[in-house]
């Protein structure tokens, strides 16, 4: 049935309202009439007030019929969304079921083909490479200029061949071969007078003619994780003494290496065949600490007895770490290392170090921006039997920072007296407590990418006597291009 539109119908019933309080006021007027004594008589209901009345009763009627349709037309619907709901919820499932039977029926597959190979020989040998060990291979080439009589040229600081791997879950190995030519030196020819020298002098010159020695630089194993949080080295291995003697040459923040640790464990650094524990003792009064022990045999040809040693060298260092905020920290070292100087043993040779890092490195700006300021200061005793033995005082100091992604430049500042066995003067009868060498070295460094980089390095060194190293006064410069293939790159420590 149609209904009447919502405006409409409010109208009729307003209508019906006016009727109504007309109707009941007709009795009431007619009361008031005959109060007056007006004689009029009563007003029966005429055919159109029944008419009205007729209609107001068939209009209630159908407004009554229309909400009882509208009722039923609504729970009609709630049924047949209900309805839809669950054959929505059925179809859903019925596909859920045919992919979950796709899927199993897949896994069968999978495992009848499996069980078949099961049966079938395979060979598996390719799968041993993943037994071979990481290997790397990384060169150090430079150009050397010097105002001297130091020979100028190209020259091969070293390569390297470097194998890595774990043995299994507690250890891990580590070997390095390494090459390298000798530096240029300072010649003698004109002191050849000096009979017994000149023939020193020739061999010495021989010996850094452009050849290129090949040895083990590093060859050991390491168990890592052990109780106490310690982990322990067993081979040949660079020393923890103090920072930079840890790192490898092509690794160095500059060309060089500084002119302490060159003086007092010679070029090729502090390397020892032997055991060494390192044992992590958490936070006492620096934010970590951490303590190393290593015990070797002394043949650091330079601080030590070389090839003739008779007792053991020992090391010990001490490192505490200081965290100072989100963007820098402060480490500082403490060394020891002692060992024989002669082919007896009663000879000793004790040298004492402090080192100092403070780096600078922005969170979020790590790769583009940071500022480290580094140094070591050296004290050597050497007992040469007699009463007083010779002590020397070294030292040195750098600071570098990162200007962009690529580019860093560095300033380092050298001050080193020779210790007791500076054999490498002129003439040996010239050499007396005191006697040291000071530099200035700025350096600007181009990271081409993390394989890549190229190195300019200005120096200049005065000397208070003649060495091979050069005269006593040099200024020097290096054009350095280093490169790394693998995943052993340039570390540092």
């Amino acid at each position: 049935m149609k209904t009447l539109p919502g405006p409409h119908r409010n109208s009729w019933i307003l209508i019906l309202v006016a009727l109504a309080l007309v109707l009941g006021s007709l009795p009431a007027y007619a009361q008031t009439q005959d109060v007056q004594g007006t004689e009029k008589p009563t007003a029966e209901p005429t055919d159109e007030i029944r008419r009205l009345e007729k209609r107001l009763q068939v209009l209630e009627e159908t407004y009554q019929r229309q909400i009882r349709e509208l009722q039923e037309q609504l729970i009609e619907l709630e049924e047949r969304v209900v309805a839809s709901q669950e054959v929505r919820q059925e179809d859903d499932l019925e596909d859920l079921l045919a992919e979950a039977e796709e899927l199993t029926a897949d896994e069968k597959q999978k495992e009848e083909i499996a069980v078949n190979e099961r049966d079938v020989f395979v060979g598996r040998q390719r799968t041993q490479q993943a037994l071979n060990p990481e290997l790397s291979f990384v060169g150090d080439f430079s150009y050397d200029w010097s105002e001297s009589d130091i020979k100028t040229g190209f020259n091969l600081r070293g390569v390297e061949v470097a194998l890595q791997a774990p043995l299994d879950p507690y250890t891990r190995f580590k070997g390095i071969l390494a090459g390298h030519q000798e530096p240029y030196t300072f010649p003698f020819h004109d002191h050849e007078e000096e009979g017994e020298h000149e023939e020193d002098v020739h061999e010495e010159e021989h010996l850094h003619s452009g050849a290129v020695a090949v040895d083990v630089h590093e060859a050991y194993m390491e168990w890592v994780a052990l109780p106490l949080h310690t982990r322990l080295q067993v081979g040949k291995f660079r020393q923890q003494y103090g920072t930079l003697n840890r790192w490898h040459r092509h690794a160095l923040p500059s060309v060089d290496r500084p002119f302490a640790l060159d003086h007092v464990f010679g070029p090729a650094g502090l390397v020892g065949l032997g055991i060494g524990l390192d044992w992590q003792l958490g936070k006492l009064w620096a934010t970590n600490n951490g303590l190393t022990l290593q015990i070797t045999n002394a043949d650091n040809p330079a601080a030590f007895a070389g090839s003739d040693w008779n007792d053991p060298a020992f090391l010990l260092r001490h490192t505490g770490f200081f965290e100072l905020g989100p963007d820098a920290y402060l480490d500082l070292g403490l060394n020891w290392t002692r060992g024989s100087n002669s082919d007896t043993g009663d000879e000793k040779t004790d040298i004492y170090g402090f080192d100092f890092a403070y780096v600078w490195e922005p969170t979020n700006r790590a790769r583009y921006r940071n500022l480290e300021f580094r140094g070591e200061y050296i004290h050597t005793n050497y007992d040469t039997g007699d009463t007083p033995s010779i002590s020397s005082d070294s030292y040195y100091a750098y600071l570098y920072g990162r200007l962009s992604r690529r580019w860093i430049v560095g300033l380092r500042y050298d001050n080193a007296e020779l210790p007791g066995y500076g054999r490498a003067l002129y003439d040996p009868e010239e050499f007396r407590q005191g006697l040291k060498d000071t530099g200035w070295t700025p350096f600007l460094t181009y990271w081409q990418s993390e394989f890549v980089r190229l190195r300019l390095q200005y120096q200049r060194i005065d000397r208070d006597f003649i060495s091979s190293r050069g005269p006593k006064t040099d200024n020097r410069l290096w054009l350095q291009v280093t490169f790394a293939a693998g995943p052993h790159k340039h570390e540092s420590y």
